[in-house]
């Protein structure tokens, strides 16, 4: 038998699936249900039916005969089977033009507004409008006044009652506090009003002058200038070498330093080095900040020589036995000093190769002021050099997420069974800083 192809959708008002012939996709008809005017989708669900004798399009169950027109189960405004647009009876007189409340009067159509509260209560009470019971309204509406009053005045009540306890409460705590600092007052000796202290001895160093901490900017604060200005415009090795600290030492050091490859250049620095210039003073040292031409920022330490100040060259340059390029292309397997930048975190873990097993060790990130050069460090567990690292480290300005940094003098050297440059073992916590101090 040959079957008959209908176009099947659902109504957007009511809900229920409408049957049409698929040459009205597109169109817009009327809902059999609803009398609601929808548009028939141009890719809704064509289904095959036999003929039957009724030819007008029906409404069939989505459960039984179309179980995927509305998707897997049904919305919640659905439960039930209830459409969206309520019961169909109510929608059947909002459509409707036959109520008595809607015909044509004198002036036009009329509309009456609904007193829900009046058909609440003509439920409860029969007599609401009845002449003969005047006495329950009043008794009603008074008692619903008076519940309005009673429950404005508890709020307005409690809100005094708080705002009471808050000011009782400020006035007891400023009572507190001043007979506080009476009985703090009286508890201090009086001394007599001859009895003079005399001014505490102030600190001085190993020359026998007093210590930087004990002294003004406007003391010092000459010598240093011209130091740092002497330092950073000086055109020759020979002009530095009378403003660094231990040149006997350094000297043949800093010859090598500025060779042929490596020159000395002056250096440009924007500083004014006024009296409110920041600094950091430790002892007879004392770090400056130099900001560059081009805005980088670089430390500085000075130790204070009698009424001069001279520059730590070693702590300025970050100087090593070793460059960084000749540490990682050599390798050595003798421990040699440099100057590095300490980090631990939890990014900065990595055990293979040489030291696989973080049981033994504790893994530690090594690098430049310049962050341009980076090594994996290690430090065995429970040995004097891991225990004074640990006890340096401190929490970055800038950190990661549990971050600890220390900057530091220490001792590298590769390990015999190494496979790459970037794992280094430290064997000497040598210095806190990259300043050698006198003490240490």
């Amino acid at each position: 038998m040959e079957k008959i192809e209908w176009l099947v959708f659902t109504c957007r008002a009511c809900r229920r699936v409408i049957k049409l012939p698929p040459a009205m996709a597109g169109g817009s008809v009327v809902c059999p249900f609803c009398r609601t005017k929808v548009t028939v989708p141009k890719d809704a669900v064509i289904i095959e039916e036999a003929p039957s004798q009724n030819s007008i399009p029906v409404a069939r169950s989505s459960d039984e005969i179309l179980p995927g027109v509305r998707g897997k189960g049904r919305e919640e405004w659905e439960i039930g089977n209830k459409p969206i647009g309520g019961d169909l009876s109510f929608r059947e007189k909002l459509h409707s033009t036959s109520l008595p409340e809607l015909k044509p009067g004198a002036e036009g159509t009329e509309l009456h507004r609904a007193n829900f509260r009046r058909r609440k209560l003509e439920e409860i009470h029969g007599d609401f409008d009845d002449p003969e019971a005047p006495v329950r309204k009043r008794r009603r509406r008074g008692r619903n006044q008076n519940q309005g009053e009673g429950a404005a005045f508890a709020k307005t009540f409690v809100r005094g009652l708080v705002i009471a306890v808050i000011l009782m409460a400020g006035v007891a705590g400023w009572m507190g506090w001043k007979l506080y600092l009476q009985m703090n007052g009286e508890r201090k000796p009086v001394k007599p009003a001859m009895v003079q202290e005399s001014p505490p001895a102030p600190e001085t160093g190993a020359d026998g002058a007093r210590k930087l901490e004990t002294r003004t900017m406007a003391e010092f604060g000459p010598a240093l200038k011209n130091a740092v200005l002497g330092f950073t415009s000086a055109k020759t090795v020979d002009d530095i070498l009378p403003l660094v600290r231990d040149r006997a030492r350094l000297e043949p050091k800093i010859r090598a330093y500025y060779g042929p490859d490596n020159p000395w250049h002056p250096i440009e620095i924007r500083n004014t080095l006024a009296a409110d210039e920041e600094s950091v003073v430790d002892g007879d040292f004392i770090v400056l900040t130099l900001v560059l031409a081009n805005y980088d920022e670089k430390p500085v330490s000075l130790e204070r020589q009698g009424d001069s100040f001279l520059v730590d060259w070693e702590s300025f340059t970050g100087y090593g036995d070793l460059s960084w390029e000749e540490l990682k292309k050599s390798q050595p397997r003798q421990p040699v000093t440099m100057r590095v930048v300490i980090e631990k975190s939890p990014s900065t873990e990595y055990f293979n190769e040489a030291f696989p097993d973080p049981g033994t060790h504790h893994c530690y990130q090594l690098r430049d002021l310049k962050s341009e050069h980076l090594l994996s460090g290690y430090a065995r567990k429970d040995s004097a050099v891991d225990a004074s690292i640990r006890r340096n480290l401190k929490p970055a300005p800038s950190p990661a997420q549990g971050a600890l940094r220390a900057i530091a003098v220490v001792k590298l050297r590769y390990p015999e069974n190494s496979t790459g440059p970037q794992q280094v073992e430290i064997t000497e916590f040598l210095e806190n800083g990259w300043v050698f101090r006198p003490d240490n």
